[in-house]
C-alpha cells in the first residue's frame, strides 16, 4: 500500500483513523469528512505502484512526507470540509522559496483534479526528488516528453494469416522484448472483441451467462502495429508494464 500512516502515529492506519469519523457517533460534518478523505486515500493507492509516501494526521488534516519521521516534518497538507473539495498546501523547496517556509497553496475541486494535484505538489516540493514512477506521472501530466524506452514487438496476427485477420473484432498474443533484456507476452483483445465474447457467454452459458470476464492483459482500438506500438509506448511512459498492467505478462 503506497500511503501509510507514520510510525509515531501507528496505533491506527490512515484509513482507520479517517473510517472512525464515518461512524454512528460521528458529527454529520465530520462523516463528510471522513468520506472525503476515505475516497482521497483510494485514490492515491491507484496512482502509485512503488512510491512509499507516509502520513500522518493532524486534526483531521492528513499531512504527507516522503520520511518516516515525524521529525522530518511535512512535505504537503490535504484538508477537507466533506465537501468532496480538497485544500492543498505545500512547502517550496528553499533553493527557489523566496522566503524560508513558503508555501503554495490550491484548491481542487474534484478527487480527479486532487489527483494531479498531489503530483504536482509532490513533484514541486522537492522531497520525492528522483522517484521515476513520480517523474512519469508529472511528465504524463504536464505532456512532456518523457525518454524514450526502445523495444520490438513480436505479433501474433503478422505471423498467423496476415491477410485474415479482423483488426476491430479479434484478439491476438504479442512479445515485447525490452532493449534490456525483459520479455513481456501479452494477450490483448479489441473493445468489439470482448463485446462478442460476453454475446457468445450467454448464449453458451460459460461464466454465468456472461456475467463476468477474465479480462485479457489489455484492450486495444485495433490490432495494427501502429495502434499496439503506440499504446506499448504510453504505458512504458508511465511504468514498467509488470506494474502497470499485472504480473503475469513476465
Amino acid at each position: 500500500m503506497p500511503i501509510i500512516r507514520i510510525s509515531d502515529q501507528k496505533k491506527k492506519t490512515l484509513e482507520e483513523f479517517y473510517q472512525e469519523l464515518t461512524n454512528e457517533k460521528a458529527t454529520i460534518t465530520e462523516k463528510l469528512i471522513g468520506k472525503t478523505m476515505l475516497s482521497f486515500l483510494s485514490m492515491v493507492n491507484t496512482t502509485f505502484f512503488d512510491t512509499t509516501i507516509y502520513g500522518c494526521t493532524s486534526h483531521y488534516s492528513l499531512c504527507i512526507q516522503a520520511e518516516d519521521h515525524w521529525e522530518s516534518g511535512w512535505d504537503i497538507v490535504i484538508q477537507t470540509y466533506g465537501d468532496q473539495k480538497f485544500q492543498f498546501e505545500y512547502k517550496m523547496p528553499e533553493a527557489i522559496s523566496p522566503w524560508r517556509y513558503a508555501t503554495v497553496k490550491g484548491q481542487a475541486n474534484t478527487i480527479e483534479e486532487a489527483r494531479n494535484f498531489l503530483i504536482i505538489a509532490m513533484t514541486e516540493s522537492g522531497g520525492w526528488a528522483d522517484n521515476k514512477e513520480l517523474r512519469n506521472l508529472y511528465h504524463k501530466l504536464k505532456g512532456i516528453k518523457t525518454e524514450n524506452h526502445k523495444f520490438k514487438l513480436w505479433l501474433e496476427f503478422e505471423e498467423v494469416a496476415p491477410e485474415d485477420w479482423n483488426i476491430d473484432d479479434e484478439g491476438c498474443n504479442i512479445h515485447v522484448d525490452m532493449e534490456d533484456g525483459r520479455h513481456y507476452g501479452l494477450n490483448i483483445w479489441t473493445y468489439k472483441f470482448l463485446e462478442k465474447v460476453v454475446h457468445q457467454d450467454s448464449a453458451t452459458g460459460q461464466n454465468l451467462g456472461g456475467s463476468y470476464q477474465i479480462p485479457p492483459d489489455l484492450l486495444v482500438k485495433e490490432l495494427t502495429r501502429a495502434c499496439i506500438e503506440k499504446t506499448i509506448e504510453d504505458l512504458l511512459r508511465i511504468g514498467d508494464l509488470e506494474k502497470v498492467l499485472n504480473r503475469s505478462i513476465l
